[in-house]
């Protein structure tokens, strides 16, 4: 199978069959969907080897998986833009060795990316370490924190993912099981906005016919 974003402008001409088979053989390796590392990757940098996050000056994160100074791999972000595509990929699969076989979806890959110390953690877990308040990553991450209370929850991490997940991959990336309790989730705020306030459904039930589109799509 062709994977999803291969022909994506920001990969050379010259090395996508080389890229396809290297993300396919770490796959396979970490025992997950190429898909996964491919729609991660198209997610931190649009796929773009030297992608630069720079922040008041400072060079943040970098190369195909945003690297930061806290991810291992030596003299990042500065050092990742050294590297290539190709050579970009051997640190793609040294990051992601830990958590071999305990990553059991495109959720778990992004978050291993995102906040790994939240791997396997349940719906209601907040994002937050002794070091790092919870207030300050919602505060750095706006788009996560749909709530705006001051907090991520895994809930809303998993609702981000989800939206910000190109439609026309997403039943490439994520298994039918994910799209119905997408639904589910949906069908139950519905019902508690009924019963709380049944005059103001508004986004509530848009956001119903928006999963119930792509679940129809991704059986199709």
């Amino acid at each position: 199978m062709q994977l999803i974003h291969i022909d994506h402008p920001n990969i050379p001409v010259g090395i996508r069959q080389a890229f396809e088979k290297k993300v396919t053989d770490i796959a396979d390796w970490l025992g997950i969907n190429p898909n996964w590392l491919m729609q991660v990757m198209y997610a931190e940098s649009r796929m773009n080897a030297q992608a630069k996050n720079i922040q008041n000056g400072r060079l943040i994160a970098a190369g195909l998986l945003q690297w930061t100074k806290a991810s291992g791999l030596p003299g990042a972000p500065k050092t990742v833009l050294q590297y290539n595509h190709l050579q970009q990929l051997d640190w793609v699969k040294k990051y992601f060795a830990p958590y071999r076989g305990a990553m059991h979806s495109y959720f778990d890959v992004y978050l291993v990316t995102f906040f790994p110390s939240a791997v396997g953690q349940g719906d209601g877990y907040v994002f937050a370490t002794r070091k790092l308040p919870a207030s300050l990553i919602a505060k750095q991450n706006p788009a996560i924190n749909m709530v705006r209370d001051g907090k991520i929850t895994m809930a809303e991490f998993k609702q981000y993912v989800w939206s910000s997940t190109p439609v026309a991959v997403r039943s490439l990336v994520f298994t039918t099981s994910q799209f119905v309790k997408a639904l589910k989730d949906k069908t139950t705020k519905v019902i508690t906005a009924v019963k709380e306030d049944p005059d103001n459904l508004g986004d509530t039930v848009a956001g119903i016919g928006t999963i119930l589109a792509f679940f129809f799509l991704s059986a199709a």
